[in-house]
């Protein structure tokens, strides 16, 4: 299977991320660096994720596999509210 195929999930929400979280970081004082560092922080936990989701799913059934990638999906827009959120108070210095 293609790289593409095999982390398609993974490059879709990364750049749906990028495309709406962008604007709301770089309104703060070194809003960029922020960015930055909440991007790498969300590909890395995203295609680690796919790829030990991908390597134990791989001699499953169909079935199984969709229902897996259904939670994975739902585990990545979780993970990203709750780091934006975090970032968030991070950049306030609420934490």
């Amino acid at each position: 299977m293609s790289t593409w195929k095999t982390f398609r999930y993974s490059v879709l929400h990364f750049f749906i991320v990028f495309m709406l979280f962008s604007t709301s970081f770089l309104a703060e004082p070194n809003g960029g660096k922020w960015m930055l560092a909440y991007m790498v922080l969300i590909g890395i936990v995203s295609f680690s994720v796919e790829y030990m989701l991908y390597r134990n799913t791989s001699n499953q059934k169909q079935e199984v596999r969709r229902m897996k990638y259904l939670y994975f999906i739902m585990f990545q827009i979780a993970m990203t509210l709750i780091l934006l959120f975090c970032f968030q108070m991070l950049m306030n210095r609420s934490i």
